[in-house]
């Protein structure tokens, strides 16, 4: 899931970006072991998201940005993208691909950004497609990111080009894609907000990656969703036994605890809070919470407010901080 978030990331970062905002099951391939998606086109509709984002400092910063970037892209990343999806039949490295989905976009533009970006990229075909080629740097590391232009609304990126080729393939009937009842699917409503699940994840890959989650957890999916302006979530947990499931209940439990005690005095915040239940059932794990939007929207002006009153004081600079700024 680390990697997956990753993954999403620097596809929203690099040169590449970004039809439908909802899942499209078939456009997965059916041996995938894990996907995520987001449907931004929904996030973006909700009355919660309008209504906060003018008073979000950080939204304002960023929509200045991406209308600079928009410029050179031929496509605002805040508007343009409708919905991104990630997926991959292995667990691992580096694996996944992301098909982002778009109201639009400028190919030309585009292809001319990666070459500004990174002028040692390559080209190679695929059919009648051209897939783009490039490095980037994540997390002290080199990675290879493979692009491509799978429709005019639909853009594929991963990593590597055999695994752009294979969702490629997918996409164009050649290689099946997910059931709708599939297992890594099932439940899923089509058009929630956001959704992610793992499932058969191997022992080997347990003992050695660094995701809390999936060390532990046999399979792993969460889920939210809106209706009627009703926020859901759900997260569901098989871990590798009930004493581990205990401890995961334990966990939340407890930060739940500590919020509702600091924020004992901001009744909006500790009423978000009521809303959160977990349970335990052998060697499953579930939490759940449903909260509707005013009352989020209450409890994050209510936070926002209280971090005004309350003003965190300035981190002193340290060593490094200020040797540059003896420098300059």
């Amino acid at each position: 899931m680390k990697r997956l978030a990753a993954l999403t990331a620097m596809v929203l970062l690099t040169a590449g970006l970004a039809s439908a905002g909802p899942i499209v099951s078939k456009d997965i391939s059916a041996d995938a072991k894990w996907f995520g998606h987001v449907n931004f086109d929904a996030l973006r509709s909700m009355k919660l998201v309008q209504d906060l984002k003018e008073q979000c400092p950080f939204h304002k910063q960023c929509e200045a940005k991406m209308g600079e970037l928009a410029k050179k892209l031929g496509m605002n990343l805040m508007e343009d993208v409708l919905g991104a999806t990630l997926y991959s039949s292995t667990y691992g490295g580096q694996v996944g691909v992301v098909l982002v989905y778009v109201k639009k976009l400028d190919r030309e533009k585009m292809v001319g950004l990666l070459k500004e970006k990174h002028p040692d990229h390559k080209t190679s075909e695929y059919g009648k497609r051209t897939l783009y080629s490039w490095t980037v740097g994540h997390h002290g590391k080199k990675m290879d990111l493979t692009g491509t232009f799978a429709s005019d609304k639909l853009v594929v990126i991963g990593a590597g080009a055999e695994q752009v080729k294979a969702a490629l393939d997918v996409l164009d009937g050649k290689k099946p894609g997910l059931e709708k009842d599939a297992p890594l699917i099932k439940g899923i409503p089509k058009n929630a907000l956001m959704a992610c699940r793992g499932i058969d994840v191997p022992e080997d890959y347990r003992k050695t990656t660094k995701c809390p989650v999936l060390h532990v957890c046999k399979s792993a999916s969460v889920m939210w969703t809106e209706k009627n302006e009703q926020i859901t979530g759900k997260y569901e947990f098989v871990t590798v036994s009930e004493e581990t499931a205990k401890s995961f209940k334990a966990i939340v439990e407890g930060f739940k605890a500590l919020g509702e005690l600091r924020f004992s005095n901001v009744p909006a915040v500790t009423k978000v809070m009521d809303g959160l239940k977990c349970k335990v059932k052998g060697e499953s794990f579930t939490a759940t919470f449903a909260m509707s939007t005013d009352d989020v929207e209450a409890a994050v002006k209510a936070m926002m407010e209280q971090k005004k009153a309350h003003p965190q004081p300035k981190k002193q600079p340290g060593p490094k901080e200020k040797c540059e700024a003896e420098k300059k």
